[in-house]
């Protein structure tokens, strides 16, 4: 399955991952760009655009579905829904352009699957970078973290609506997913690509989850 990512360098590094459900049509996780830098890709490679899924609800992943068109979806887990219009929990307000999102974003629940072109995306609540923050499996191919694990190292947990005491039971649904499903790819949120038997051989705070 063929995955494009878009990283904004300007702007926290942050990551937009496109996943390429047939040769033109699309989905993608993250938007947090403050131009038309993703939106301009979609219509330049001449690609359907099918959803969005949200790994959580920090301002760097979310400001850019200004530009998004309201006829497509966009998904958020159930817990991070208020963090699209508040300022301060979406962690904006510390910056000069405080995010505010006003359209509609469909919620989702621990372990829901969309279904999307016969491709499966299956949502998992990691909550500790925020209360709703979560990873999505592709078709138990494709591993998309967010700012929950990253290449080496993990999310903080120290912002508006961090849970540093779920910590662990988050990360133990990672190594859960590689027990079950083995290695794969993960794309993060920030900086980049990794796999996921690299990060739990090697990642300092996977290891140590017992």
């Amino acid at each position: 399955m063929k995955v494009t990512t878009l990283t904004y360098k300007d702007e926290f590094i942050a990551n937009t991952h496109i996943v390429y459900l047939t040769d033109r049509d699309v989905i993608a996780f993250d938007c947090g760009q403050s131009s038309k830098t993703f939106i301009n890709y979609i219509a330049s490679h001449n690609l359907n655009l099918k959803a969005i899924f949200l790994t959580h609800g920090h301002f760097d992943h979310i400001r850019g579905l200004d530009f998004i068109d309201d006829t497509i979806p966009v998904y958020i887990a159930l817990d991070d829904l208020e963090l699209l219009n508040d300022p301060y929990k979406n962690c904006s307000s510390e910056f000069e352009d405080k995010v505010s999102i006003k359209r509609k974003v469909f919620t989702l629940s621990d372990e829901e699957v969309v279904t999307i072109d016969g491709i499966n995306i299956q949502i998992f609540n990691t909550p500790f970078h925020t209360l709703g923050s979560s990873i999505y499996l592709i078709n138990k191919e494709i591993l998309i973290t967010g700012d929950t694990l990253f290449k080496s190292v993990i999310g903080r947990c120290d912002l508006p609506t961090s849970k540093a005491r779920l910590v662990d039971s988050s990360l133990k649904r990672i190594i859960e997913i590689y027990r079950q499903y083995g290695d794969m790819p993960v794309y993060p949120g920030h900086g980049d690509n990794t796999t996921l038997a690299r990060e739990v051989e090697k990642n300092f705070y996977l290891r140590n989850i017992r």
